[in-house]
């Protein structure tokens, strides 16, 4: 039996033109900002002004009579509803062995404020100037408190604490390798290279920035339009943890997406605003943010400060490595934010070397700041970051090439399977052999000539060498695809990954058309709707990985199913069925049915498989 047939005829592999790009770029994409206003609502969110403030009294009165407003709603006001808060992952314990210790993350700050743009009162009007201008009615009485926003400054004595439960603003900690082991071989290390390195915080800046619209239906189901990485989980967080609702009683559904990069995963208080007003006032809400709305309000990325040290023998080979860290969380945590410096950084931290001797000290620490969360890597380019500065300084103190002193300490073809300090496999690698193969197409060797010509010119010029490795596909073993033959003659592939500019509808169906048989102009690809399917969705580079993979697996069950009916139609042994190029074949014979013509004769007109 053959199930991938003709893979360069239809695509695997080979350059296709997107299938995404004609309608994207004739302005036929389908943005939430795209879709009508329907008569609905607009919601705006007034932010704290300070980093950290206790909340008193807050004077709606001049706002809610204000031409064109239907609802201002506070902290308090949510509170008395029993809105919910955001959830975390409480996975980790502090220095000290008691729990991770952090404040609740409401959708509206209730009695205090911790950080600058954080939401503190939601005004519903019938246009968004309405609302805009009653929020600037609005007097919050403020009693500003000392705040501090670097984690460095955050661990030291008398600092402000961002939450009474961690009076010395640390989170969580986790500490890997053999500190003892390591402190002898740098005693005995004919070389000791340290560095202070900082991999400053980053505000994500997508080209669309986050907006949301909620509606209910007439039997009261609520649809939450939004920019969302993980559809799946945002209607959970938002049926378990805000609105206190049944998973089925809301559906989640993501158009396109002008970029996510990290910052559009989970529900943010904004998403929970809209849904929570859509409910109270039995209206459709919407929200729009604005740049700033995501440079004050949007998760911000990195914020890790680092001190690091290699032990050396006198020939450059690392002996043992030492890395203390603080990773900035923000005044709250974002999703999985506090896994980033704590688990997802250290699993790289040793880059491509073999490093026998490890000792990581890794803390989160609270500030008061904007939550920080995935963004581009999540982690892992501040943990390769690290090994790779000190490769170069120790090059530099010894006297040694860049390029020789990583080939020194590169893992070897012959160690592998190799499992690095912190318990991580690398299946393969050559390392060494990549190297040669990248000096040499950059020539390495022709850099002084080419500074030399850049200098007469007056021009600056330089170079950098980066051995990088990632560890990719979080939850690798977690997604699901449901795929259909319709007797239209199509193939449907609902996925709960999401799309957000990478072209998975075309790579998707570039597998299909291989696997199936099936031209690509008959195959359609359907992300971002919870009532069609569910997945742990698209972060930490896994749409591809995971999501892929789970396609691959459909055609195989989608054709095994299809070679079962055709068999009883037929009136042959399933053995004896082959498939091929959307039919289904008695070998040695000319009798066959067709994938389309068997999907007609099933319940509902389609043959589907759920994988």
């Amino acid at each position: 039996m053959n199930i991938l047939p003709g893979n360069m005829r239809f695509g695997t592999g080979q350059p296709v033109k997107r299938l995404e790009d004609q309608r994207l770029l004739t302005g036929l994409g389908h943005y939430l900002d795209d879709k009508p206003a329907d008569g609905a609502l607009w919601l705006f969110v007034l932010r704290s002004p300070h980093a950290h403030a206790r909340i008193g009294a807050i004077d709606t009165e001049a706002a809610r009579e204000m031409q064109g407003v239907e609802a201002v709603f506070t902290g308090a006001d949510l509170v008395a509803d029993d809105v919910g808060t955001l959830p975390t992952l409480p996975i980790f314990k502090r220095p000290d062995g008691s729990p991770m210790a952090l404040p609740a993350r409401r959708l509206l700050a209730h009695e205090t404020v911790r950080f600058v743009g954080e939401p503190v009162v939601a005004v519903v009007a019938t246009s968004l100037d309405a609302a805009r201008a009653a929020a600037e009615a609005i007097a919050v009485d403020y009693e500003e408190l000392p705040a501090v926003t670097d984690p460095t400054a955050a661990i030291q004595p008398g600092a402000p604490t961002v939450c009474d439960a961690a009076p010395d603003n640390i989170v969580a900690a986790m500490s890997y390798g053999d500190a003892a082991a390591v402190d002898a071989a740098f005693a005995g290390a004919a070389h000791v290279v340290s560095l202070d390195i900082a991999s400053q915080r980053l505000i994500p800046s997508a080209m669309e920035p986050r907006s949301t619209i909620a509606e209910l239906d007439k039997s009261g189901r609520l649809t939450l339009h939004v920019q969302s990485q993980t559809p799946t989980s945002t209607r959970d967080t938002l049926a378990d943890a805000i609105l206190k609702r049944t998973k089925d009683s809301i559906v989640v559904r993501v158009g396109d997406l002008g970029g996510g990069f990290g910052m559009k995963t989970g529900l943010y208080p904004e998403d929970g605003l809209v849904a929570y007003a859509a409910v109270k006032l039995n209206r459709k809400i919407r929200w729009r943010g604005e740049r700033t709305d995501d440079f004050v309000g949007g998760t911000h990325g990195r914020d890790l400060t680092s001190t690091a040290s290699f032990a050396l023998d006198p020939k450059g080979r690392v002996l043992a490595y030492r890395v203390t860290s603080l990773g900035g969380t923000g005044a709250y945590l974002a999703g999985a934010g506090v896994i980033i410096p704590l688990v997802l950084g250290p699993f790289v931290q040793t880059g491509v070397y073999d490093l026998p001797l490890v000792h990581f000290d890794i803390k989160a620490v609270m500030t008061h700041t904007a939550p920080v969360g995935a963004y581009r890597g999540a982690g892992r380019p501040e943990a390769v970051y690290i090994v790779e500065r000190l490769m170069d300084a120790a090059a530099r103190q010894l006297g040694i090439d860049p390029r020789a002193i990583r080939k020194t300490n590169y893992i070897k073809p012959a160690q592998l399977p190799y499992t690095n300090a912190v318990g991580q496999v690398y299946d393969s690698g050559a390392f060494a052999h990549m190297l040669d193969r990248a000096v040499k197409l950059a020539d390495w060797d022709g850099f002084a000539a080419r500074k030399k010509a850049a200098k007469k010119k007056g021009l600056l010029y330089g170079r950098g060498l980066t051995s990088y490795i990632e560890w990719t596909g979080g939850r690798a073993h977690t997604e699901k695809v449901s795929l259909h033959a319709t007797a239209e003659g199509r193939i449907v592939l609902h996925s709960g990954t999401q799309a957000m500019g990478q072209g998975l509808e075309t790579t998707y169906s570039q597998m299909l058309a291989a696997s199936l048989g099936i031209g690509m102009d008959k195959i359609d690809v359907v992300q971002g709707n919870t009532d069609l399917a569910q997945g742990f969705g698209s972060v930490g580079s896994r749409s591809l990985f995971v999501g892929g993979t789970a396609v691959a697996v459909s055609t195989v069950d989608m054709v095994a199913k299809a070679r079962e009916k055709a068999a009883n139609i037929l009136e042959a042994s399933v053995d004896d069925i082959e498939y091929a190029d959307g039919y289904l074949t008695i070998a040695g014979t000319d009798r066959r049915i067709s994938l389309f013509e068997i999907a007609a004769k099933e319940k509902g007109a389609r043959l589907s498989v759920d994988s």
